[in-house]
């Protein structure tokens, strides 16, 4: 995105959407610039590539991209709207270390499947994007098994509810389509993984869509609205039970919790202060604060206090287990689903990197070919269709 044309968003919505042409493009601008700050990472994600060096690289370019739009408007929020998280294997979500941490060392090897997640935010309005690639693989060594059809599982997953989330439909719905696609590869939607309304300043918003929930902790159902934005999340596994359990890895990444309370310390305080300044009400990695030992000290006392909530680093049971994931950001319309970060680059449903042996059922090849959009010579049929016979 050239400075000019990003000073100025040139991705004006139609006059058709029914959201504000300006919210909406700050939407798509922010996961432009997220999707961007995923292919620079994915470009380095190389073997001998360390964890934090990648994390780095995110962070660095969603800051770049985000500095670089809206340069009149001294006084808008701009940034992170989720930090960059490298999870390896069988690692679900959420590394992203410190300098200090063992995992910051931790290099790519050829073969490992690696989860990319990130995400920037324009004026409160957050885009969250994520993509599995394997290091090494291109078309003379393709990705081939169980850890292909975890790829394939994933993107298929997303697609699937990008075309199933429209106005309307209920959460249950959606995940009951979702998961019924992914276990035609053969796999299956880690437990409990969440699909969060996105609203200004808010990534886990009340209405949300749940893959595989616990028994215990199914949500209220709910139907979708036009002008909703959500932050898809499809983490698949190739294990039995797909099972999430906390990593050994330590927590780096946590978020503003909206309740307050009165910090006894004063280091808990200047990290506190830290955080509200830099990062919002948006999740952050402690790197953002300069002093890693106060970072550390000071954020006990926050998420003792519930001013902070971790986002722990999580990993299936199953050590053997492959997982791969896809998180788009879309926003409901009557007319379908708007994508509001583009399509996974690395692999995007075809090509000779990825060969699955597992393939979807006719009724979801059906719904993966359908328009995500209606048409307006199809929305004009449909409606003549509700016209009763004179």
């Amino acid at each position: 995105m050239s400075a000019d044309a990003a000073t100025t968003p040139a991705a004006a919505a139609p006059k058709e959407e029914s959201f504000a042409d300006s919210i909406l493009t700050k939407y798509k601008t922010a996961g432009e610039i997220a999707a961007s700050a995923l292919a620079e990472v994915v470009k380095k994600a190389v073997e001998g590539a360390t964890l934090l060096s990648l994390c780095q690289a995110g962070d660095a370019a969603v800051e770049a991209g985000t500095a670089g739009v809206y340069k009149s408007d001294k006084k808008m929020a701009k940034g992170s709207a989720f930090p960059t998280t490298i999870s390896i294997n069988n690692v679900i979500c959420n590394w992203a270390p410190l300098p200090s941490d063992a995992e910051s060392s931790k290099t790519l090897a050829t073969g490992d499947v690696v989860k990319i997640q990130l995400g920037a935010q324009l004026d409160g309005y957050p885009a969250v994007a994520a993509e599995t690639i394997v290091v090494g693989a291109d078309a003379s060594k393709p990705v081939t098994g169980k850890t292909a059809d975890a790829i394939r599982a994933a993107w298929v997953g997303a697609e699937v509810a990008l075309r199933s989330m429209k106005v309307g439909a209920t959460n249950t719905e959606v995940s009951k389509k979702v998961e019924d696609a992914i276990k035609e590869l053969g796999c299956r939607a880690v437990e409990g993984m969440q699909t969060n309304q996105f609203e200004k300043d808010v990534i886990d918003g009340k209405k949300k869509v749940v893959l595989a929930p616990e028994p215990s902790s199914r949500p209220d159902t709910i139907k979708l609205e036009e002008n909703e934005v959500y932050g898809v999340d499809i983490t698949v596994t190739t294990s039995k039970e797909g099972k999430p359990k906390v990593d050994d890895a330590r927590t780096t990444i946590y978020k503003k919790t909206g309740s307050t309370y009165l910090l006894k310390m004063a280091t808990s305080r200047k990290v506190f202060s830290d955080v509200q300044k830099k990062a919002g009400a948006f999740p952050f990695n402690l790197r953002i604060v300069e002093d890693e030992k106060r970072a550390r000290m000071g954020v006990q006392e926050c998420v003792s206090h519930n001013l902070l909530t971790p986002f722990e680093a999580l990993a299936d049971k199953e050590e053997s287990a492959v997982v791969a994931q896809v998180f788009l950001t879309l926003a409901t319309n009557s007319k379908g689903a708007i994508r509001l970060t583009p399509a996974p680059r690395w692999y995007n449903g075809s090509g000779d990197v990825v060969k699955p042996d597992a393939e979807v059922g006719e009724a979801t090849k059906a719904l993966l070919a359908s328009a995500v959009r209606q048409t307006k010579t199809k929305a004009k049929k449909a409606k003549a269709a509700d016209v009763p016979a004179a």
